[in-house]
């Protein structure tokens, strides 16, 4: 492992830090460990569907902000066998794109008649 070797910082305030712990010869590393953690919140979901192959969560949005990323894909993440869907207000390319990168179905404007079977 090598210790105070930095290619890059993120800004020049973390590279003063850096320098001032050369200075002093401390043995550091500069973002070698992530650490997990859980944020406890609640999630209120829109609609829930009891449909004849079960349960269908619907998220309603308009805009689709980098909260609601987070919190959607933790909720993935923290109930896999929930069957949480989209549906978009109208089409962004930009939303489709995350929805289908995370593995979400969605819809735009109405909730498809399928998903009203549980399809």
């Amino acid at each position: 492992m090598t210790r105070n070797k930095i290619s890059k910082t993120r800004n020049k305030s973390e590279e003063a830090i850096a320098n001032q712990l050369r200075r002093a010869g401390i043995i550091f590393e500069y973002e070698t460990e992530k650490i997990p953690y859980v944020l406890a919140r609640h999630y209120l979901i829109d609609f829930k569907l009891y449909t004849p192959l079960g349960k269908v969560y619907i998220e309603y949005k308009g805009y689709l902000r980098p909260e609601d990323k987070c919190k959607l894909i933790a909720v993935r993440k923290q109930h896999p066998n929930m069957d949480l869907r989209i549906v978009f207000y109208e089409y962004k390319e930009k939303q489709i794109k995350w929805a289908t990168k995370n593995g979400f179905k969605y819809a735009i404007g109405n909730i498809p008649e399928e998903w009203l079977l549980g399809l």
